[in-house]
């Protein structure tokens, strides 16, 4: 599994017009199943993003149709992890 840690690179006005485009990217791939969860950062300055494992390439990919990336007005944070223990509702994110 993969955490993102998006942090705004800008100021928040300058993200601000990129917060629509991105929050459809992340629906899409929460759609998918690609993205297992996402939210914002309580300081409103980013947010946590958990993903499937794949491969840094694809993950690449994926990154470079977001909003965020394209205008330079966020930084990723890629934490990558083996998800050993869950609590019984949630023994899915340990396949992902």
């Amino acid at each position: 599994m993969l955490i993102l840690n998006v942090s705004y690179s800008k100021n928040p006005s300058e993200v601000e017009p990129h917060i629509k485009s991105h929050g459809v990217w992340v629906g899409r791939y929460l759609k998918e199943g690609v993205f297992l969860f996402a939210g914002p950062k309580k300081s409103g300055l980013g947010g946590v993003i958990a993903v499937q494992s794949m491969s840094k390439e694809k993950l690449t990919q994926i990154l470079a149709e977001d909003s965020y990336v394209q205008a330079d007005v966020a930084d990723y944070q890629i934490i990558d992890f083996d998800c050993k223990a869950t609590q019984a509702t949630l023994e899915a994110l340990k396949l992902a």
